[in-house]
C-alpha cells in the first residue's frame, strides 16, 4: 500500500488525543472505516480542520509500521454546519454516525453516499427530519442485506393481506407474519406503514423523502425503525439515550 494515499470520506467521530491533537474516524469509499489522527489540530490555526459531518476528500500518510493514518490536508465538499442549528437534526446526524460505526459491513462506497445525501438532506430540508430518518434506516438495511420486501412472509412465504400488521422474528431479526414471530416480540408495523416503506424502495433518496406522511404515521414508522436500528446494532444506542428522537406515539 503507498504511503500517500486519499480518498472521499466524512468524519464519523472526533476525540480529544493528546494535549494538541485529535483522533478521527473516518467513512472513507476506499479505506472503510479509518481511525485517523490530526496532529495540532486544537491549537495550530495552520492545521487541517475537519470537525464530524465534513465531507470531502482527505489526504492522508499511512504508515506501513504502526499500520496507522494521519491526516496531511483535506478539501471539504460540504461542512454540514447547518445541521447543528437544530436539535434533532443535530441529534438525527449524530445517530447516523453512530449507527454506521456499529454496523459497518464492507459496503463503504455505499454507506458513505448513503450517509452523504443524508446529510445534505438534513441541511437542506431540516422540516423533513423524521423522513430522512426513516429512509436512512430504510436504505441501511438494504446495504446489510437485511430487508425484506415486505410482501410476504420470510419465514413461510405467505403473502401478506392488504390490511394485515406484520409481526416480528427476533431470531432472524426481520418482519414476518403473526403465526411465525417470537413469541415475546411486540414489534408490529401496521399496514399503512408498510406500504409506504414498500412504495418508497424503488424510489431515490431524495424522492422518497418528498412523500407526504402524516405526522402520526411518520412517529410510527420511525419509533418502529428506531428499534429495528438497535436490533442490527446488537444493543442500545447512546444518540437515542436522551430521548430526542423518539415520539410518544404508540405503534
Amino acid at each position: 500500500m503507498e504511503r500517500n494515499v486519499s480518498s472521499l470520506a466524512i468524519v464519523l467521530h472526533s476525540q480529544r488525543y493528546g494535549q494538541l491533537n485529535r483522533r478521527l474516524k473516518l467513512l472513507s469509499v476506499d479505506f472503510g472505516i479509518i481511525d485517523v489522527v490530526s496532529y495540532g489540530a486544537r491549537k495550530s490555526l495552520k492545521s487541517v480542520k475537519a470537525e464530524v459531518f465534513s465531507d470531502g476528500q482527505f489526504f492522508l500518510y499511512y504508515n506501513p509500521v504502526k499500520k496507522d493514518y494521519t491526516l496531511k490536508d483535506a478539501q471539504i465538499i460540504a461542512t454540514h454546519d447547518d445541521i447543528r442549528k437544530d436539535l434533532v437534526s443535530t441529534y438525527s446526524a449524530l445517530f447516523f454516525c453512530e449507527l454506521l460505526l456499529r454496523t459497518n459491513g464492507g459496503e463503504s462506497a455505499g454507506e458513505y453516499q448513503l450517509l452523504s445525501t443524508a446529510l445534505d438532506l438534513l441541511s437542506g430540508l431540516p422540516l423533513y427530519t423524521d423522513r430522512i430518518l426513516i429512509q436512512f434506516i430504510h436504505r441501511l438495511t438494504d446495504l446489510l442485506g437485511l430487508r425484506t420486501d415486505l410482501t410476504s412472509c420470510p419465514i413461510c412465504e405467505r403473502e401478506y393481506g392488504p390490511q394485515e400488521v406484520i409481526s416480528f422474528s427476533s431470531s432472524l431479526s426481520c418482519p414476518c407474519c403473526s403465526r411465525c414471530a417470537s413469541l415475546e416480540s411486540n414489534m408490529l408495523l401496521p399496514p399503512g406503514a408498510r406500504r409506504y416503506l414498500v412504495v418508497t424502495s424503488s424510489m431515490g433518496y431524495e424522492e422518497s423523502v418528498q412523500v407526504p406522511l402524516s405526522p402520526a404515521a411518520a412517529s410510527r414508522i420511525k419509533n418502529y425503525l428506531l428499534r429495528y436500528a438497535q436490533i442490527i446494532a446488537g444493543g442500545a444506542l447512546k444518540t437515542l439515550s436522551a430521548g430526542i428522537l423518539q415520539t410518544a406515539v404508540d405503534l
